[in-house]
C-alpha cells in the first residue's frame, strides 16, 4: 500500500467520522428540544389543571347525607349558603336536595352531622311587599321564603348562585375564611328592592337567646347572635357592609316594629330599603368573629377590604385547588368525580 493510499483511507475515515458526529449532534439537539417541550407541556398542563372542575358539592345533599351546600374555603369559619323552610333530621345542614325553596342565606352551617345547629345571620333579598316572617312549609306566599328551580342553581367550590323565583333576583355567594360576600342582581323594574336580616332564624335545634343590631352609618351595621343548641352557649358577632347606602332601615323584635337605629331582643330583624341601584345590584359583606364586633370588623378589613366579587370567587377556587392538588391521580372523568 502506497503512502497516498494510506492518506486517502485516513481522509475517508475522518469524513465518515465527521458525518457521524454531525448526525449524532443533530439528533441529540432534536431530542433535547423534544424533551424540553414535553416537560414544558407537562408543567403547563399541571399548572392549568383545575381539580375543582371534578368537585360536585351537591353529592351528599340528598337522602341522609346532611352535607352543606354553599360557598366556603378550606378551614374557613364561614359557610355561606341557602336554608330551606323544612326542618327535621334530613335538614341538619339546613339544605336538602328534595327541597325547592329558600328561606335565605345564612353564614354558618354544619356538614355531615346527625344534628342540626348554627344558621347564624340569615340574609334574604326581596322586592315588593315586606315580610318579616318566612311563612309556612306548605304556604310561604305570606312570608319572605322563595321557590327556585334547580336548573337556575349553580354550585361549585367557593361559589353558589340561584335565581329566586318569587322576586326574580339572582343571588350569588362567595367567601373568605371569616367573611361572606353576597351579590344580588335585581330586575331593572324591581318594586321596592330591600334586604332582610333575620337573627331569629337558625337551623335544627338552634334557638336564639339574645340578638342585637346597630346601624353604624347608612351602609354599615354591627351586631351579634347568641344562641343555644348543640352548642350550649354559641356567640357570633358580625360586621356587615353594603356596597351602596340604603335609603331607610326598619327594625323589628319578631314582628313588632322597634324605633331607633339599634335594637336588642330574642328575635331581632332588620329590613334595608334601596332607591336607585347601581347596575341593578347590591353587594353585601359580612365579617364574623366569635369574640367581638371589633374583631369582626378587623377580620373583614384584613380578608376582604374591597368589592371585587369575581376576584374573591377566583381566590376561593385557587385555595380549593391548592388543597385538592396535594394528591394527584390519573383517571377518567367519572372516576375523578366519584371515587
Amino acid at each position: 500500500m502506497s503512502r497516498n493510499d494510506v492518506i486517502r483511507g485516513a481522509l475517508a475515515s475522518f469524513q465518515l467520522c465527521h458525518r457521524f458526529i454531525a448526525t449524532f449532534r443533530k439528533h441529540l439537539l432534536h431530542s433535547s428540544i423534544s424533551v424540553f417541550f414535553f416537560s414544558f407541556s407537562v408543567l403547563v398542563s399541571q399548572a392549568q389543571k383545575s381539580y375543582t372542575f371534578y368537585v360536585d358539592p351537591l353529592i351528599g345533599s340528598a337522602e341522609h347525607g346532611h352535607v352543606f351546600v354553599g360557598a366556603n374555603v378550606p378551614f374557613g369559619a364561614v359557610q355561606l349558603g341557602p336554608v330551606n323552610i323544612e326542618t327535621g333530621w334530613d335538614w341538619c345542614s339546613g339544605y336538602h336536595y328534595t327541597s325547592k325553596n329558600i328561606v335565605g342565606f345564612s353564614h354558618t352551617h354544619l356538614s355531615g352531622t346527625g344534628i342540626g345547629d348554627l344558621g347564624d345571620v340569615l340574609v334574604m333579598p326581596a322586592t315588593g311587599k315586606t315580610f318579616v316572617t318566612k311563612g309556612k312549609v306548605n304556604d310561604f306566599t305570606n312570608g319572605y321564603t322563595s321557590a327556585f328551580n334547580r336548573v337556575n342553581e349553580t354550585v361549585k367550590p367557593g361559589y353558589y348562585s340561584v335565581l329566586l323565583d318569587k322576586y326574580n333576583v339572582k343571588a350569588e355567594l362567595t367567601a373568605t375564611e371569616r367573611t361572606g360576600m353576597h351579590r344580588y342582581t335585581f330586575p331593572s323594574s324591581a318594586d321596592r328592592p330591600h334586604i332582610i336580616i333575620d337573627l331569629g332564624e337558625g337551623i335544627g335545634w338552634d334557638a336564639p337567646v339574645e340578638t342585637y343590631i346597630k346601624q353604624s352609618d347608612n351602609s354599615k351595621l354591627i351586631g351579634y347572635r347568641h344562641s343555644k343548641g348543640w352548642a350550649n352557649n354559641q356567640q357570633v358577632y358580625f360586621n356587615m357592609q353594603f356596597s351602596q347606602p340604603f335609603k331607610s332601615m326598619e327594625l323589628y323584635q319578631d314582628t313588632v316594629p322597634v324605633s331607633g337605629t339599634e335594637a336588642k331582643g330574642k328575635r331581632i330583624k332588620a329590613v334595608f330599603y334601596f332607591d336607585a341601584l347601581q347596575n341593578n345590584q347590591v353587594l353585601l359583606k359580612t365579617g364574623l368573629s366569635p369574640v367581638s364586633c371589633d374583631n369582626a370588623v378587623m377580620n373583614m378589613a384584613k380578608e376582604l377590604p374591597g368589592w371585587n366579587f369575581d376576584q374573591t370567587v377566583a381566590e376561593a377556587d385557587k385555595k380549593w385547588n391548592e388543597e385538592l392538588g396535594r394528591i394527584k391521580i390519573n383517571a377518567d372523568e367519572r372516576r375523578m368525580k366519584v371515587f
